[in-house]
């Protein structure tokens, strides 16, 4: 029901022969944790063309000028919804196998992240998602109408899609404990959704080991700057 396909994006295909710690305790333990599972690491070029076969021309005309960070969260959106399996970003800490997060009954596995909002930067679903189509919509309506911020576009639209196909109404980002409990209630009485509350980066739905000795936030600046890339804040 869920392919076995992991969807990474990375500038170029040499991410997992990276000596960082952040890579060797992240996505190489991915790869070697789940042999049975197909990983494919897409190349800016390549997220590029995929976005341009599955958008119309004065879409893509738009999605060609924004920064990688953004194409990535829209592409993640369509590849997900088309070929399903997999997306998570490259910075996730891996111990937990991926078949060990789903049963026969499983079609999308949903992390939470605390009691703020719906894991951005990892997703597990069968292909054809409803919720993630609502996403799309919604991220591109949103682009039309001139909004440009990142974290809006991507997080906080990924918050309001997902709560507006699951429940019928919006819910912003950080609605609190209460309200979250409520939510994740009723996704888990559904019987194929599986809710995981993840405490990032340490305890998440593919890392459960807790503290391993590495800095996170170090390691993954220093990943980026040997690697020659800003992050998308502009802050490092």
């Amino acid at each position: 029901m869920i392919p076995k396909k992991v969807h990474l994006a990375w500038k170029d295909k040499e991410l997992l022969n990276s000596d960082s710690p952040l890579i060797q305790e992240g996505m190489q333990k991915l790869v070697d944790l789940n042999p049975e599972w197909e990983v494919e690491i897409s190349t800016d070029e390549e997220m590029d063309a995929y976005l341009k076969h599955h958008l119309d021309e004065s879409l893509y005309a738009l999605a060609s000028q924004w920064h990688p960070v953004q194409q990535t969260d829209l592409w993640r959106l369509i590849k997900m919804y088309t070929e399903g399996g997999v997306y998570t970003d490259i910075d996730r800490f891996c111990d937990t196998p991926l078949d060990s997060l789903t049963d026969a009954n499983t079609k999308w596995v949903l992390p939470v992240c605390r009691d703020y909002d719906f894991s951005h930067d990892f997703m597990m679903s069968a292909p054809n998602n409803p919720a993630y189509k609502v996403a799309i919509d919604l991220y591109l309506q949103r682009v039309v109408e001139g909004h440009t911020n990142i974290y809006f576009l991507g997080a906080q639209t990924y918050m309001h899609a997902i709560t507006y196909a699951l429940l019928g109404e919006m819910v912003n980002t950080d609605p609190g404990k209460e309200a979250f409990d409520a939510i994740r209630k009723k996704l888990e009485s559904t019987g194929f959704i599986t809710v995981y509350k993840e405490d990032p980066p340490y305890h998440t739905v593919i890392y459960r080991g807790g503290d391993n000795g590495l800095d996170w936030e170090q390691e993954k600046r220093k990943f980026y700057k040997q690697s020659q890339l800003t992050h998308w804040s502009g802050e490092w």
